[in-house]
């Protein structure tokens, strides 16, 4: 391991270890903790007795032994705030904080790290220099031993770090940018938040950290004919793949960014540009000859180096080469790794069928307008791709030594060389249109689309289910959240109830409430909280409370409801009237139903255990105790919003 956690102990099994390896802290045969330069097979330190050490209570490096856990030697190494024990390559151990800054040293003493600030080159953040963003939430980047970029938050009672890691540090420590946090759109987020992100001297971001998907359409790039063997100067590969005219090597941009030239012979890799860490982006080939690899920014993480040659294809062969060619056919540039095979002709799937026999491999196939790809994520998961990167259908391919989607003569869809169900079937082909995939008879009869089975038309559909949660999906994503139903109450004083400053209610959208919070620097336990009117009605949310379970206030004079639902599917459900709590099927709560409107809810739900009810279908029993219907456009609308600061 590479870390001891304060209060870890070292166990006669375990070790830590330096990034190189060299040394080593274990303990030796009487059970002593010792650091052993492993090159030279000598000790260079020891504890002072045997037992377990710990970074332990005054954040001092100890032994404990015994079954009482017993403290019988203490090293004097401490320092105020470390939480982890690490090993240097130089076989000295160090202590760090929670964010990951060096704080001590077992035989210089103290460290000073340098705080750069919130905006610094990526190279300037060293073992003694760190990157620092300080507020309610405090953030960091700090070097860690391996040359690693630890990220960190940190907040009263909590926080978390997760690691940059080779070669995207490497890419990031590019000349003329900087590392800094801006409000920024999250992948897939319709709100903005602080993010990390990679700047040029221009202020254009060109990384952020988290999740990768372009905020904007992007352009398609030069038309070509989509899984054939060429692309042209200005066209893009945008999770798409060329083939060789034979079927023999496939080029393929994969959804996590990698360019990967694939021996069908060999069922391997045999090219690739290393940039699987990217997530997303397209590869081009530009008017002035250089192919390139892109993230979804548009930087380039990847070049052929061949601006200016002359190249104006990209080419794939027979005999397991990508080049660029120019005007005359000369080539520019090769991948030139792979041993010429020869191998037989492969029916090839390409544009947007695939048709019975034929399997999709490392293929993609492209709806005729451009706009949606089944390609692959990685080796193993196959993805339909719609506008701007969104997922729209994924399959997970197995584990077999050539993963693949076949569509069988007997027309069904299977995964190759798995013995679980077909997905699909029978039909003569699958095809790739706008926004979906499909498998359809010769007749042009669907008979499934995007996954699922499409009815004969003969069967008459069932009747759509009510839906009580597409507005709760729209907002959270039903991870977690609070909302409460307070009837004949305006917004504004349904917040005032809540405890707003009416001077701090505001105007706008549910995404204008979290930006608003990043905008202000609130911390993760003050509770933001938007109120939408529904008809005489307030239905009230919270992204990150549970202020309605607890304020029987809301009720005063009138009747309300609450749900609530954390990450870890604990439920609460009340109901309030006239300032006090009337009804409690919380997972402590009644078993009974004890209101006239819970019992009228039960009765229309079937079912006979409101507790049950509560976990399984809270927000059903939510809208049917309160007598609404929210629906996803009365949330997407101007509401009243607050940010409602801790105690």
């Amino acid at each position: 391991m590479r870390y001891l956690l304060q209060f870890d102990r070292l166990h006669p099994d375990e070790q830590l270890t330096s990034p190189s390896g060299r040394f080593v802290l274990r303990c030796d045969s009487a059970g002593v903790a010792v650091v052993t330069d492993t090159d030279r097979d000598r000790v260079v330190w020891r504890a002072g007795a045997a037992g377990r050490l710990l970074l332990g209570h005054g954040y001092e490096v100890v032994v404990e032994a015994g079954e009482d856990y017993e403290t019988v030697w203490r090293s004097g190494f401490a320092m105020p705030g470390a939480r982890y024990l690490i090993l240097t390559d130089s076989g000295e151990l160090e202590l760090v904080d929670g964010s990951h800054v060096r704080v001590a040293n077992i035989r210089t003493g103290p460290i000073h790290a340098v705080p750069l600030g919130d905006a610094a080159p990526a190279a300037a953040i060293t073992a003694d220099a760190y990157l620092v963003r300080d507020g309610k939430i405090r953030r960091t980047v700090a070097r860690e031993q391996d040359g690693w970029l630890r990220v960190c938050e940190s907040w009263t009672g909590g926080g978390g770090s997760y690691a940059l890691t080779s070669p995207l540090v490497d890419w990031l420590e590019q000349e003329g940018t900087v590392l800094t946090w801006r409000l920024h759109m999250a992948g897939g987020s319709k709100s903005k938040g602080w993010m990390l992100c990679l700047v040029d001297s221009d202020g254009k971001v060109l990384w952020h950290e988290g999740t990768q998907r372009p905020h904007e359409p992007v352009p398609l790039g030069t038309p070509y004919a989509y899984g054939g063997p060429a692309l042209e100067a200005g066209g893009r590969l945008r999770n798409q793949s060329l083939t060789s005219p034979a079927g023999t090597h496939t080029l393929v941009h994969q959804g996590n960014g990698d360019l990967a030239l694939y021996c069908h012979t060999e069922d391997r890799a045999v090219w690739t540009t290393g940039t699987e860490w990217v997530d997303g982006g397209w590869a081009e080939l530009s008017e002035d000859g250089d192919l390139s690899v892109r993230n979804t920014h548009g930087a380039r993480v990847w070049s052929s180096a061949t601006a200016g040659s002359g190249a104006r294809r990209l080419v794939v062969r027979d005999n397991g080469r990508a080049e660029l060619l120019d005007m005359d056919g000369r080539s520019m540039w090769s991948t030139g790794t792979h041993t010429s095979c020869d191998g037989p002709a492969v029916d090839t799937p390409r544009g947007a069928v695939l048709r019975r026999g034929q399997t999709l491999g490392r293929h993609s196939l492209t709806s005729p307008d451009g706009s949606t790809v089944l390609g692959h994520w990685d080796e193993r998961r196959l993805v339909l791709f719609g506008a701007n990167h969104t997922w729209l259908w994924y399959a997970h391919l197995g584990e077999t030594a050539r993963p693949g989607l076949h569509l069988d003569e007997d027309g069904m869809l299977r995964v190759l060389d798995d013995e679980s169900s077909p997905l699909g079937g029978p039909a003569d082909e699958l095809r790739v249109e706008e926004g979906e995939v499909i498998l359809c008879r010769a007749d042009g009869t669907v008979v499934w689309r995007n996954g699922e089975a499409v009815a004969e038309p003969t069967v008459v559909p069932e009747e759509p289910a009510e839906d009580f949660e597409a507005w709760m999906e729209e907002l959270t994503g039903q991870v977690s959240y609070c909302a409460t139903v307070v009837h004949d109450t305006t917004p504004d004083e349904a917040l005032t109830r809540l405890g707003a400053d009416p001077a701090g209610i505001r105007t706008g959208t549910w995404n204008d409430l979290r930006t608003q919070s990043e905008i202000d620097g609130a911390g993760v336990e003050d509770v933001r909280v938007a109120a939408f009117a529904l008809g005489p009605h307030t239905l009230v949310v919270e992204d990150n409370g549970l202020l309605g379970i607890g304020s029987p206030a809301l009720s005063q004079g009138t009747f309300a409801v609450s749900n609530y639902s954390s990450v870890n599917a604990d439920t609460y459900f009340v109901v309030h009237r006239d300032g006090e709590t009337v009804a409690d099927h919380s997972d402590n709560g009644s078993e009974e139903p004890t209101t006239p409107e819970v019992e009228a809810a039960m009765a229309a739900m079937g079912s006979d255990d409101p507790l049950d009810a509560a976990f399984q279908d809270g927000l059903e029993l939510l809208c049917r105790t309160a007598g609404v219907r929210p629906t996803v456009a009365d949330v997407t609308g101007e509401a009243r919003f607050t940010i409602i600061a801790a105690p």
